[in-house]
Formats: C-alpha cells, sequence, structure tokens
C-alpha cells in the first residue's frame, strides 16, 4: 500500500470508529441510559457534598475528606451497609433517609434498563437484525438443500475449536433458532436480509472475515432463475469490502463462471457439476462413485486433505517428500499445489511502446476484453507430477488420510 493510501485509510477509519460509537450512544439514549447515569452520579456527588458539610464538624473522624463522604454514599446507594462509616446528626440522618430511598429506585431502574438492553439485543441477534462484531469468521451468504451439510462439515473440520459462523440470507428467525440448536459446538450468528447489498455485508462482519461462502440461495421465495445474478453480485460486493477475504461460490448454470473469475472468486462450484461422471463411472467402473464418496465425506474413514509440506524439502523430489508421508503419518502423497503468477498481455509485448503493442492494445480494447483479467496468482495443482519432480517453495501437499 502506498503513502498516500495509508494516509487516506486513517481518517477513514477514524470517520468509521466514530460512527459506530454515534450509533452506539444512540440506541443507549433511546432507552434513556446515559440520563439515568448522570443522575446516579448527580446523587452520589450531590448526597456526598450535603452529607459531608452536615456531618463535617459533629462526625469528623467519620468523614474527614470529601472522599469518606462519596464512600459512603455509594455503599449507601449499592444497599451494601458495611457499617464502617455513618452519620449522627439529625440533618446527616435524614439526609442519609433521602440517599437511600433515590438510591433504591435509581439503582433498580438503572438495573432494569441495562437488563433490557441485553434481552433486546438478544432478541435482535436472533431477528438477524443486530450487528456482528467478530474477526476472523467464516459468512454463508444464501441458503438451500445443501447448506446444513456444509454447516456439519465446517464442524468437522474445525477438530473441536468452535468455529465462528455467521448466516446471510432470508429464512425466518423461528429456523435459525432451530438450526443453532442443532448445532450447539458452533459459535452461529445470522443477519437476516439480501446479501447482495453492502450495507448488510458490512452488519455480517464481511469486512473483518477471513472467508465467504455464497450459496445458490431459495431462501425468502428466491428461486434458482436468478441465482447466479445474485452471486455474481454478492461476490462483487464482498470482494470490493475485503479484497483479501477467501470467497467460495456455488453456481446453478456453468455458462456464468467466467463472470465469477472476473470478480476474482477464488473457488467455484457448479451444481451437480460431477454427477454425469459419478453415474457414468457407476456404469463402467462402479468403485469410482464409492472411492470418490470415501474421499470427499466424514463417512469413510481415510479423507483428502491439504496440509503444508514440512521443512527441509524444498528442492527434494516428490518421490521423497511422498516415502516421508508414508513413513511418518501413514499418509499417501497424490500432488502438490503451488501458487503461479498468471501471464498477462503485457509480459507478451516488448518492453517498449511499438506501434505494434499500442496496435494490438487497442484491438483488446476495442473487443472490450480485459487486459488485467489474467494477471495476479494462480493455483496450480500437479496430482501424480512424478518422482522426480522437484518440490518448490511456498507447495502445499495434497494427502489422503485419517482427518
Amino acid at each position: 500500500m502506498s503513502r498516500t493510501h495509508r494516509h487516506d485509510a486513517v481518517p477513514s477509519l477514524w470517520r468509521r470508529l466514530l460512527r459506530r460509537i454515534r450509533l452506539r450512544y444512540a440506541g443507549l439514549e433511546r432507552e434513556n441510559l446515559p440520563r439515568l447515569i448522570l443522575f446516579v452520579a448527580a446523587l452520589v456527588l450531590g448526597g456526598s457534598l450535603l452529607v459531608f458539610l452536615a456531618e463535617t464538624r459533629a462526625n469528623r473522624e467519620m468523614f474527614p475528606t470529601l472522599f469518606d463522604s462519596i464512600w459512603w454514599t455509594v455503599v449507601t446507594i449499592a444497599t451494601v451497609g458495611y457499617g464502617d462509616k455513618y452519620p449522627v446528626t439529625d440533618l446527616g440522618r435524614v439526609l442519609g433517609i433521602g440517599v437511600i430511598f433515590l438510591g433504591v429506585l435509581t439503582i433498580s431502574t438503572l438495573s432494569g434498563t441495562i437488563a433490557s438492553i441485553f434481552v433486546d439485543r438478544k432478541m435482535r441477534e436472533g431477528k438477524g437484525l443486530q450487528d456482528v462484531n467478530l474477526r476472523n469468521h467464516i459468512v454463508l451468504c444464501g441458503w438451500n438443500a445443501n447448506a446444513e451439510r456444509i454447516i456439519e462439515s465446517l464442524k468437522r473440520l474445525s477438530r473441536g475449536a468452535k468455529q465462528r459462523l455467521v448466516l446471510v440470507n432470508e429464512m425466518d428467525p423461528e429456523d435459525f433458532q432451530a438450526l443453532r440448536a442443532r448445532h450447539p459446538e458452533l459459535d452461529l450468528r445470522f443477519v437476516r436480509g439480501d446479501f447482495c447489498g453492502e450495507k448488510l455485508l458490512r452488519r455480517a462482519g464481511v469486512v473483518s472475515a477471513r472467508a465467504a461462502i455464497i450459496l445458490s440461495d431459495v431462501s425468502g421465495g428466491h428461486t434458482l432463475d436468478n441465482a447466479d445474478e445474485r452471486t455474481i453480485l454478492a461476490t462483487l460486493a464482498i470482494k470490493s469490502l475485503n479484497a483479501g477475504i477467501n470467497t467460495s461460490a456455488e453456481l446453478a448454470n456453468p455458462e456464468n463462471e467466467s463472470h465469477l473469475r472476473r470478480a476474482s472468486v477464488n473457488d467455484t462450484l457448479v451444481n451437480g457439476e460431477f454427477n454425469g461422471f459419478l453415474m457414468a463411472s457407476a456404469t463402467l467402473t462402479p468403485a469410482i462413485p464409492q472411492v470418490a464418496k470415501e474421499l470427499l465425506s466424514f463417512a469413510g474413514r481415510s479423507h483428502l486433505k491439504q496440509v503444508p509440506i514440512p521443512a527441509g524439502f524444498v528442492g527434494r523430489s516428490f518421490r521423497e517428500l511422498s516415502e516421508h508421508f508414508l513413513a511418518s503419518s501413514g499418509e499417501v502423497l497424490i500432488g502438490v499445489l503451488a501458487e503461479e503468477k498468471k501471464i498477462s498481455l503485457d509480459d507478451i509485448l516488448s518492453e517498449g511502446s511499438s506501434a505494434i503493442d499500442s496496435f494490438i492494445k487497442k484491438k483488446f480494447a476495442e473487443a472490450e476484453l480485459d487486459l488485467d483479467e489474467n494477471q495476479g496468482e494462480e493455483l496450480q495443482i500437479r496430482l501424480a507430477p512424478g518422482g522426480d519432480y522437484l518440490i518448490q517453495e511456498a507447495e502445499a501437499a495434497f494427502v489422503i488420510g485419517n482427518i
């Protein structure tokens, strides 16, 4: 990030912080909480000063300083009654009676107000109306028949850690409460509404989330006819709010996959994409679908997973790494994952600004082709690259083993 961008980001951060403080204060003001706190402070200070003036001559040993009067007033209002200090004059006792009655009424009102704020907050959370203040969580946009299986998989992959998951859709609040009851191991939150809008995504904490999953949404009366359009819009909005977030999207129509790639989605899954392969395999080689089910579900004993390559194996062969995994953990190495820079048009053209280069770029612009579409990093999956393949830096390993 450039120095100018850093300077621009600081005022923006302060503006968001001040805006959040103002919103919080406005919410508390609706419940009259600031006024109640101010009244309690005035009661403590006023009662302390009056008792100190009334007792300072006749009861100097009990109230030698104003702070002792403040201590007595706070203890009296809180109905603790330590008895270490007390007024002895008639005026001091009358003031004490007033402090006791006003304190009981004020503290009762204050505690009731605070309790109602927490209850209202919980009710708003259950209805999906409360802002989410989390960091490093997962946002699940949309809802369909596969959604709960995804939640179950996330729960199993978390390996005992309490996964924080925010659902953004238009399901009924009662359905969310039932879902939360079925998955007590997860920290489930709910934001109700259309996930295509940036305002709702901000409420779900997308800016500070580590991953987002966008499903073909059928909640709130939506159908699969326009699900892909909403998925693309949501992906664009999410990436505009948090460019570094890891996004996975589900599509109903494979023809829309190119639009998601332009939106910089990390992973795309087309609904039913592998059905044809699995059904054909079930006819010709019946064991293939069973193997796929064993590797890709939690019902089997062996699972496909991505793990980091142990230190010291960079520059060594794929065969050596395979033997290491088999000997140390009983896992079978099947491939590696690498990030490689994509080749862009600027890489192909010469460094100078020749007439031919300018002509090519002009024709690409006239054809409305994005010159930057192929730039950046690309994930390269190499399955069974051969025993002599040399492990590169920043690669990861794909292994089959116990989860």
